[in-house]
């Protein structure tokens, strides 16, 4: 997974002569102005999300999966875990005992110790704080959990395009002013494409 966009230095942030912006701009984004609640938020989401793929329905698993990315994902333990569901899932229903053999297949777990991933996993698996999602309402978790990454998109484009404010030569600033528009529309246009689709989802 690349890297998130708040974690690029100004130096980092592509020119303006830079026909495409590269990968880092579609990562997990920037946090605002309350960022402990937002992290929460997406954690609680994200949880709950990939505890009712690994036992939805496997059609209903597949079609949800198809629709979302790593990139959509805050927590670097929950993108991880979400590919190989999302891997499982191409062949068969993404049952808890075999989403963890694909971790341990690919080395999905990273950079997390073996003990810290089983422990995400019995969390997601069986949690105690709440019940596991029930079929109906997966869409709508996928929904809310693609449209925290596009709000945390705008919130990123607002900070690089600060930085450059602050940073860049005042003749140079329409340029990367229309650079990150351009990024915009196509994040947009990648979001309603899903948002779209996870709709139609039954």
């Amino acid at each position: 997974m690349t890297a998130a966009l708040s974690e690029l230095g100004v130096e980092e942030i592509p020119p303006a002569d830079v026909d495409e912006l590269d990968d880092a701009y579609t990562a997990g984004g920037s946090l605002g102005d309350d960022p402990e609640v937002e992290v929460d938020v997406a954690t609680d989401l994200e949880q709950e999300l990939l505890s009712a793929l690994m036992w939805a329905p496997p059609s209903l698993a597949r079609a949800v999966a198809a629709q979302l990315d790593i990139k959509h994902f805050w927590v670097p333990q929950h993108a991880r875990i979400f590919a190989a569901i999302a891997a499982v899932a191409t062949n068969a229903g993404p049952s808890p005992a075999l989403v963890n053999a694909q971790l341990l297949a690919t080395g999905g777990q990273g950079e997390f110790s073996t003990r810290s991933a089983q422990k995400t996993m019995l969390a997601l698996v069986a949690p105690t704080h709440r019940p596991v999602a029930v079929p109906g309402q997966v869409r709508y978790l996928a929904i809310a959990v693609i449209d925290g990454w596009y709000r945390r998109g705008y919130t990123a484009l607002l900070t690089a395009m600060d930085q450059r404010r602050q940073e860049a030569p005042i003749e140079e600033l329409s340029g990367h002013w229309a650079q990150l528009t351009g990024y915009q529309q196509r994040a947009e246009s990648d979001w309603l494409t899903r948002r779209q689709a996870l709709t139609e989802v039954e």
